[in-house]
């Protein structure tokens, strides 16, 4: 396995869609207006978020994968993938009704979205409900071709649909006006083509009629992917319920001041994800004598890189966003971009002693933690946002992740000094 490789091909599938972002925000943004610009990154959050319905297969198969992989058991492959979609089949139609039956109240009430585009973001949400199934889908089976060393297609499909996010609202306005629920159309379309592909690019091992799923591969991803499903629940609301809490709090038409500089800054973390997610599988087969090498070797290269990285991004940000955007833009943005941008920094770092824990097979440990810090996190975003308003939030935002990094690396720890073992 080429760990070097694979982290190209990662950054590749997070980096590459960031051209789209950065030549089309700007025309959707004004074709929109502030405020239908705000509701459409709500939808990208709700689309993103409610993948969470996956139970956390997508990251189980990686590691049950990478495991089957490295003893040759291909029938065993071939079952385990098929039990994985039929949980993420199951969880994603219970998600995309959760989703049908909020949009009206998030949409007339609780959003504060102005009557204008009430029944617009209604429908819009609607539409994303139903790209729930799809998302989820697609996460299992990205799961499985990471698993199985297959980063080139998983990110393939990654590149394309993170272009689509950017380039087909701007496509929907040009050829159809500032309408959210055509956009969220075409969004959940291009999501559908995703999954069709995979689908195809999995064959083999779907169509393969010697092997069943049973119980007996039902429960290692439920008994794994369970505690990343609290992950995946509460993880997204650390990232994104901040856009929900400030657009409740001041208004959807404020929300772009935060959502853009946190959004573009979010970007960064390609960089740290993209080693990791190439990092699981290998810890996840590696024998223990490799593993403190692997990992410090990467924690100390992603805390340099990742700090030179921010420092840049701290410095260029006033002129990205004049000359992207506006200059009004940029000086109301800029004090929120430098806050998020310390935080951007420790929270690469966290993502090496958070990917060795679910290596080990302890995905309990990161639920626990992250179920301590949301109540830490909504406490720390009430008192400050209503304080100091968007820059509370930011700095709501950097407490969470520096009490994160915390506990990571004291688990970390705990696993070389053999304290901690796989539940």
């Amino acid at each position: 396995m080429s760990l070097r490789k694979n982290t190209v091909w990662n950054l590749a599938g997070s980096g590459l869609p960031l051209i789209a972002a950065a030549v089309f925000i700007p025309y959707v943004l004004k074709k929109l207006g502030s405020e239908a610009f705000g509701v459409l990154t709500l939808i990208w959050a709700l689309i993103g978020y409610f993948s969470l319905f996956d139970l956390g297969v997508g990251r189980a198969l990686t590691y049950e994968m990478s495991k089957l992989r490295s003893a040759n058991a291909y029938v065993e492959i071939s079952s385990t993938l098929k039990a994985g979609l039929l949980l993420t089949l199951s969880a994603g139609f219970v998600g995309m009704l959760i989703l049908m039956v909020l949009a009206p109240w998030m949409s007339q009430s609780w959003l504060k979205i102005s009557l204008e585009w009430q029944s617009d973001a209604q429908l819009s949400f609607q539409i994303a409900a139903a790209g729930v199934l799809a998302t989820t889908l697609t996460s299992g089976l990205r799961g499985a071709l990471e698993g199985l060393e297959r980063f080139a297609e998983s990110n393939l499909s990654k590149i394309f649909l993170g272009f689509c996010t950017f380039v087909l609202p701007a496509y929907s306005i040009y050829m159809h006006g500032p309408i959210l629920w055509v956009i969220a159309l075409y969004l959940v379309g291009a999501r559908i083509i995703v999954l069709l592909w995979i689908l195809v690019l999995m064959r083999s091992h779907l169509w393969n009629s010697n092997s069943t799923p049973t119980l007996h591969h039902v429960r290692p991803l439920l008994s794994y992917g369970i505690w990343l499903t609290v992950t995946g629940i509460v993880s997204p609301l650390m990232i994104y319920g901040d856009r929900f809490f400030v657009s409740a709090t001041v208004g959807a038409a404020e929300l772009t001041l935060y959502a853009i500089p946190q959004e573009g800054l979010q970007r960064l973390l390609i960089i740290p994800t993209a080693l990791c997610g190439a990092l699981l599988p290998q810890l996840a087969a590696s024998q223990e004598a490799q593993i403190k090498t692997i990992y410090q070797n990467s924690y100390g290269r992603i805390a340099g890189v990742m700090f030179g990285v921010c420092t840049l991004a701290a410095l260029f940000a006033y002129p990205v966003f004049t000359l992207w955007l506006s200059e009004e833009f940029a000086k109301k943005a800029l004090p929120i971009a430098l806050v998020l941008c310390i935080g951007i920094w420790l929270n690469s770092m966290a993502q090496v002693p958070y990917t060795l824990l679910h290596a080990r097979g302890n995905p309990k440990i990161t639920a626990l933690f992250h179920i301590g810090e949301l109540v830490f996190y909504i406490i720390a975003l009430y008192f400050l946002t209503k304080k100091f308003g968007l820059i509370g939030a930011a700095l709501a935002w950097v407490l969470r992740v520096l009490l994160d990094l915390l506990l990571l690396n004291f688990a970390a720890n705990n696993i070389f000094n053999k304290k901690l073992k796989p539940l």
